[in-house]
C-alpha cells in the first residue's frame, strides 16, 4: 500500500512487499503514525493487495481515503465506506462502466481519478476529482484542472513534489497529495506545511493553539519552520520560545506531549497542535490547561482516572471499580430510569447518572472518551444502516420484560445509528422455528394504539411554535436582517449546512447537472410526479376568475387576481431527501404565475436539486432552518426578497415563519404530522396499520388515530401494527409516535365516528368504509381527504396530484393546504364616471364618516358630490 497526505495529505501504498506500509506486519500501526501528523491519509491499494479485510483493519485505526484498482465496483466502494473510508477514489473507466450504481452512494464520499484536465466533463461536474497523471503535477496542470472543476468540487493532486505546486493547489482550494517516499527525500512534510503559513508578527512566528484529544484548548505557544520540523520528526510537542529558542515541552518538568496532528486555520495564520498531555498538565502552574479547570465530561474522566489509582478503600467509586457486577447493574438501572424520566430536569439528572456509571465502566476497562468519540465518528461514516431494533431476548432476560417502547423513547432526529452487527438487516428473514419465535416475541413487545372513549378524545391543537426555538430564531433573524448574506453564510457554516468557503447557492446550471446525473428511471419518476402536481394545480388555477366586476351607481367595482412576484419554497433536509416537497412547492408556485421561484434545502441530495430543475426554479439555496427563512425574508446575495414563503420544516423553520408572517405571505405554521382513519369491518387491517405507521415514521411527535364502530377492527389493526413495527426499518421513530401520541376510538356507530373526525379536523383523513364516497359530504374539517380502501395518504404524499403541505393540529377548521391560492392576491378596484349618478353612494360615505367622527374622510368624500349637492358640515352631533 502507498500513502499520500492532505492539507497537505500523505499518500501511502500498501502491499505485502517492500513498500511504504506492510499491512501483514505487526509493526504497521507504529509505522503509520509518522504519516498521520498532517491529518487524514490517502491509501493506495491495488486489486491484488492489500485485501479488503486488511483495509478494514487499517480503517479502524486511521482516518483515510482509499484510491486504486481495489475499487472495482460500487459494492467494493460501499464496503470500504462502511468500513470507515472517508472517501473512495474510483478509476475513471470503472466509474463510467458502473455510473448508475455509483450514483446510489453519497456523492460527497466519492472522487473520480483522472489523468488529464481533458477528462473532465459535465458528468463529473458534481464529483470530487483526484488528478493522477503518474508524474509530479506542475503549476500549469493545477490551474488547468482548477479552471474546469464545478462549484463545490474539490480537486486533489497526486505525486506533488514541490512547495510551489503545494501553494498553487492551496490557492485553488484543493488538496496536495505527497507520496510517503517523497517525504523522506525531496519534500519534507514540514516544508509543505510551512510554505502555506503566514504571519504579521515582526519575529515571523506562527501562533500555535495546543488542544487535547477532545479539541479542548490547553494553551498557546509559538512555532517556526525549525520547531515545526523537529515536532514532526519527534512526533512530540516542540515549539519556539521567544526567550529560549527551540523548546521541547516538558523536557525538564516531565509534562511532555505526544503530537497527533497538525492543522491550520482557513486564513493560514494559526496552527493547531493536537496532543496527549502527560505529567501534571500544560500550564506552568501544574494545571492541565491554562484556560481554567476542566468541566463536564472531561473533568469527570480526569476524576475517575485519578480515583482508579488513588481512591481510598471504602469509597463508593472504589467499590464500583472492585465490583464489576454492581457497576454493570448500575449502568442498566440508570439507563432504565432515563427512559422513564419525563420533564427536562429529571431527564438531565438521570442522564448525568448514566454518564457517571458508564464512564466509570469505561475507565475501569481503559477506554477513554476519545476512544468512544472515534467510534461515533466511524459509525457516522457508514452508508448502509441496519434497523438496530432492541433484541427481545435482551429485553426479557436483562430488563425483566420491560417493553421496547419503555426502553427506547428516542427520536431518530440527531440519533447515533450503531453498526448493528448483532441485529438482522432489514431484508433478512430467519425461517427457523427459533427465528419465528423471536419475531413473535419481538412483535408482542411492540406498542399498540391505546383505546380511549369518544368523549375523552383530546383536541389535536398544539402550539406549533416552540418558545425555545422562537428565541433562537429571533436572534438569527435579527442577525440576517442586520448583516445580510454574511450572516446567512455564518449560520449556515456554524450549523453544518455548508462547509466554510462552499457556495450557498446552486444556479440553474448546477440544477441541470444534478438532473442529468440521475438515471433515466429516476428522472422519469420525478417528471411524472411533477406533471400530476402541475395538472392538479392548473385545475385549481382555472377555478379562479382573474377579473370580475359589478356595476355601481355612477361606476363599477371589480377584482383582479394576480400571483406574487417572488416565492421561496422550503424543503426539509433532515433524515431523508424530500424532492416531493420541492415539487409540491415550486411547481405549484409556477402554475400560480409566480415570476421568480427559489428553493431552499440544506445539504441537498441530487434528487432535490433535480426536482428544483424540473419545477423550473430559478435557483436553490443550499441552506436550511432559520437562516434559510431569513434569507428569503430579507434577501441574501443572489437570493431575492420573497413575497411568499412556503413549505414544511422543523420547529426552527416554523418559529422563523411565525416571526415573518404579516411581513410576507406564508402557507401555514405546520406542526407534527397526523393521520386519522375512519374504518369499518370492510377495511383491510394490514392496510390500515401500514397507513398509520407510514404517518408515524415521520416524527416521534406524529399522531396516528383510528376511529371505528367495531372493536374487532381495533384489535386486528393493533395486531398488524405490532407485526409491522417488528420489521419496519424506521420503527425507532414510529414506535414512539404510536406509544406516546396515538390512539383508537370505538364509537357507537358511523355517525359518531364522523363527529369525532370533524371535531379533530385532522391533517390527513382516510375513509375505509363501505360506500365511503357517500359519506364524503358529511366530513367538514380536514386538510386532505382520501376516500376508499385504495386512496392511500402516501399517494398524496408522493404526487398523485393534490398538495401534501397541509394544516395540522386541528387548524384544518380554519385553513386549507398549500395550493395556487397561497400565491395569489385578489386586488380590488373602483371607478366613478358619473358623479351625478353616484350622488347617493358618495353622500352615504360622507354621512358614515361623520358617524365615525372622521371629518377628514367626510370632507374628502363630500368634494366628490355634484357642486349643488355638497354637504360638508356635520350632520350628527356625537
Amino acid at each position: 500500500m502507498s500513502v499520500q497526505c492532505v492539507h497537505p495529505f500523505v499518500r501511502v501504498g500498501a502491499s505485502n512487499k517492500d513498500t511504504d506500509i506492510d499491512l501483514t506486519s505487526s509493526e504497521w500501526k507504529q509505522s503509520i503514525k509518522q504519516f498521520t501528523i498532517a491529518g487524514d491519509v490517502y491509501i493506495t491499494a491495488s486489486s491484488q493487495s492489500p485485501t479488503v479485510d486488511q483495509l478494514r483493519e487499517f480503517l479502524k485505526v486511521v482516518r483515510a481515503r482509499v484510491v486504486g484498482d481495489i475499487v472495482a465496483d460500487a459494492d467494493v466502494a460501499t464496503d470500504l465506506l462502511n468500513a470507515g473510508a472517508l472517501q473512495v477514489c474510483i478509476p475513471l473507466a470503472t466509474y463510467k462502466a458502473n455510473q448508475d450504481a455509483f450514483q446510489q452512494l453519497p456523492q460527497d464520499r466519492l472522487a473520480v481519478v483522472i489523468s488529464s484536465a481533458d477528462d473532465l466533463n459535465d458528468e463529473l461536474s458534481t464529483l470530487d476529482i483526484l488528478y493522477d497523471s503518474g508524474t509530479a503535477p506542475t503549476v500549469d496542470d493545477v490551474n488547468a484542472v482548477a479552471a474546469k472543476v464545478g462549484d463545490g468540487v474539490t480537486a486533489s493532486f497526486a505525486n506533488v513534489s514541490s512547495t510551489s505546486v503545494v501553494q498553487a493547489i492551496d490557492k485553488s482550494a484543493g488538496h496536495a497529495l505527497i507520496n510517503a517516499t517523497t517525504l523522506q527525500s525531496s519534500l519534507l512534510l514540514a516544508d509543505a506545511i510551512s510554505c502555506l503559513l503566514k504571519t504579521d508578527r515582526p519575529d515571523g512566528l506562527w501562533t500555535t493553539v495546543v488542544v487535547n484529544e477532545r479539541n479542548e484548548t490547553l494553551g498557546v505557544c509559538y512555532s517556526n519552520a525549525e520547531s515545526l520540523k523537529e515536532a514532526i520528526r519527534l512526533q512530540q510537542g516542540v515549539y519556539w520560545s521567544r526567550k529560549r529558542g527551540l523548546w521541547h515541552k516538558g523536557s525538564t518538568s516531565g509534562a511532555t506531549q505526544d503530537l497527533h496532528t497538525i492543522a491550520y486555520d482557513c486564513d493560514r495564520d494559526l496552527i493547531q497542535f493536537r496532543v496527549t498531555q502527560h505529567g501534571k498538565g500544560f500550564c506552568h502552574r501544574d494545571t492541565m490547561t491554562c484556560m481554567g479547570a476542566s468541566r463536564g465530561l472531561t473533568a469527570l474522566q480526569e476524576t475517575l482516572r485519578s480515583r482508579l489509582e488513588t481512591a481510598p478503600e471504602g469509597s463508593y467509586t472504589r467499590r464500583l471499580f472492585n465490583d464489576p457486577a454492581l457497576l454493570q447493574k448500575k449502568v442498566v438501572e440508570e439507563a432504565i430510569e432515563l427512559t422513564e424520566a419525563k420533564d427536562t430536569d429529571h431527564i438531565a439528572s438521570e442522564m448525568a447518572d448514566l454518564l457517571y456509571f458508564s464512564l466509570a465502566l469505561c475507565t475501569k476497562a481503559g477506554v477513554s472518551l476519545d476512544d468512544v468519540e472515534r467510534k461515533l465518528d466511524r459509525r457516522h461514516l457508514k452508508v448502509s444502516r441496519r434497523p438496530g431494533n432492541a433484541k427481545p431476548e435482551f429485553l426479557k432476560e436483562k430488563l425483566g420484560g420491560i417493553t421496547q417502547t419503555q426502553n427506547k423513547k428516542k427520536s431518530m432526529e440527531g440519533q447515533v445509528v450503531h453498526d448493528g452487527e448483532d441485529t438482522p438487516a432489514a431484508g433478512d428473514v430467519d425461517d427457523s422455528a427459533q427465528g419465528q419465535q423471536q419475531q413473535q416475541q419481538q412483535a408482542a413487545a411492540e406498542p399498540v394504539l391505546k383505546m380511549i372513549k369518544a368523549e375523552d378524545v383530546p383536541p389535536l391543537h398544539r402550539d406549533p411554535v416552540d418558545p425555545k426555538a422562537r428565541a433562537i430564531a429571533e436572534e438569527i433573524m435579527r442577525d440576517v436582517r442586520e448583516r445580510g448574506e454574511a450572516a446567512v453564510m455564518h449560520h449556515a457554516v456554524r450549523l453544518g449546512d455548508i462547509a466554510d468557503g462552499q457556495p450557498m447557492v446552486v444556479g440553474q446550471g448546477g440544477l441541470k447537472a444534478a438532473y442529468d446525473a440521475l438515471s433515466e428511471q429516476e428522472r422519469g419518476v420525478l417528471q411524472r410526479t411533477a406533471d400530476r402536481i402541475k395538472a392538479f394545480a392548473q385545475a385549481q388555477r382555472a377555478s379562479v376568475q382573474d377579473n370580475c366586476q359589478v356595476d355601481l351607481p355612477g361606476g363599477q367595482a371589480g377584482q383582479l387576481v394576480a400571483a406574487v412576484e417572488v416565492a421561496g419554497c422550503y424543503a426539509p433536509g433532515g433524515r431523508y431527501p424530500l424532492p416531493s416537497s420541492v415539487l409540491m412547492g415550486a411547481v405549484t408556485a409556477r402554475v400560480a404565475g409566480v415570476k421568480q421561484v427559489w428553493v431552499a434545502s440544506p445539504r441537498p441530495h441530487r434528487s432535490v436539486l433535480a426536482a428544483a430543475y424540473i419545477a423550473g426554479a430559478d435557483g436553490l439555496l443550499a441552506v436550511g432552518g432559520v437562516q434559510a427563512i431569513a434569507a428569503f425574508t430579507y434577501g441574501a446575495g443572489d437570493v431575492p426578497v420573497c413575497d411568499a414563503i412556503v413549505g414544511p420544516g422543523n420547529k426552527f423553520v416554523t418559529a422563523a415563519k411565525s416571526l415573518v408572517a404579516g411581513s410576507v405571505a406564508i402557507d401555514m405554521l405546520a406542526g407534527p404530522s397526523e393521520c386519522l382513519v375512519v374504518a369499518d369491518s370492510t377495511c383491510d387491517p394490514a392496510v390500515v396499520a401500514a397507513d398509520l405507521l407510514a404517518q408515524s415514521e415521520h416524527d416521534v411527535a406524529a399522531r396516528a388515530i383510528l376511529v371505528t364502530p367495531d372493536k374487532q377492527v381495533v384489535d386486528a389493526v393493533n395486531a398488524q401494527v405490532q407485526q409491522q413495527l417488528a420489521v419496519l426499518p424506521t420503527a425507532d421513530t414510529a414506535r414512539v409516535a404510536i406509544a406516546e401520541n396515538s390512539f383508537a376510538v370505538v364509537t357507537a356507530d358511523v355517525d359518531e365516528a364522523i363527529a369525532v373526525a370533524n371535531r379533530l379536523a385532522p391533517e390527513h383523513l382516510e375513509v375505509h368504509t363501505k360506500d365511503a364516497w357517500d359519506l364524503v359530504p358529511r366530513f367538514d374539517h380536514y386538510g386532505a381527504l382520501f376516500v376508499g380502501h385504495n386512496a392511500a395518504e402516501v399517494l398524496g404524499d408522493y404526487g398523485a396530484g393534490p398538495n401534501h403541505t397541509l394544516p395540522t393540529g386541528g387548524t384544518a377548521r380554519s385553513f386549507g393546504g398549500l395550493s395556487v391560492h397561497t400565491f395569489l392576491r385578489p386586488r380590488t378596484w373602483l371607478r366613478i364616471d358619473d358623479k351625478k349618478a353616484a350622488t347617493g353612494v358618495v353622500q352615504d360615505a360622507v354621512d358614515l364618516a361623520l358617524m365615525e367622527g372622521l371629518h377628514g374622510h367626510s370632507r374628502a368624500a363630500a368634494l366628490r358630490l355634484p357642486t349643488q349637492g355638497r354637504t360638508i358640515g356635520p350632520i350628527i352631533s356625537l
